[in-house]
């Protein structure tokens, strides 16, 4: 249960997303959900911190289902 929250809390909330939540968020492993973020040009480094632009994401991921 706590799990479940946890995610849907930074669903709903967080606009940055680190690796693991941008793998549960796409259900992508690891190499595809990074080659996803480096393609929508959503990374965004704070200090030493990967993170990812759910926005842009979700842009990209818009626009590619638009393409087929």
């Amino acid at each position: 249960m706590t799990e479940r929250m946890n995610v849907t809390q930074v669903m709903e909330y967080g606009r940055l997303m680190g690796i693991s939540e941008l793998m549960r968020y796409t259900s992508l492993g690891r190499n595809t959900a990074m080659d996803l973020g480096k393609n929508a040009n959503a990374i965004v480094r704070i200090g030493k911190r990967v993170l990812y632009d759910r926005q842009k994401i979700d842009s990209y991921i818009d626009s590619q289902a638009q393409d087929r």
